[in-house]
């Protein structure tokens, strides 16, 4: 009797857990696979991730440039408008001095 049950469970059982055997090979193999789209996806995007962080630096590189030639020539400009007010000043300094010497003489001239 346990012979005659073993026997049928190894002619029902065995085929049967065999078929679940190749299945979960078969799972396996397709996890794989998956597994190594993954890692292609990961390197492509850490790929555009190092292309995009040059690119923004070579952006950065460039802004920064244009800035300081920039804040040159705002400073260059500055620079020649402090002159030409500079200019401008002592010339009006020269004639303010110059008509408080002639108002000076006719007002000593006008006492006499």
């Amino acid at each position: 009797m346990i012979d005659q049950i073993k026997e049928v469970l190894q002619s029902f059982l065995a085929p049967q857990l065999e078929a679940i055997r190749g299945e979960i090979r078969a799972l396996e193999a397709k996890i794989s696979a998956v597994d190594a789209k993954i890692s292609a996806v990961d390197s492509k995007v850490e790929s555009t991730r190092r292309e995009l962080l040059s690119e923004i630096r070579r952006v950065e590189d460039t802004l920064s440039a244009d800035f300081v030639r920039l804040e040159e020539k705002i400073d260059l400009r500055l620079a020649g408008m402090d002159q030409k007010l500079d200019t401008r000043l002592a010339a009006m300094d020269e004639k303010i001095d110059l008509i408080r010497r002639e108002l000076l003489a006719e007002i000593r001239a006008a006492a006499k």
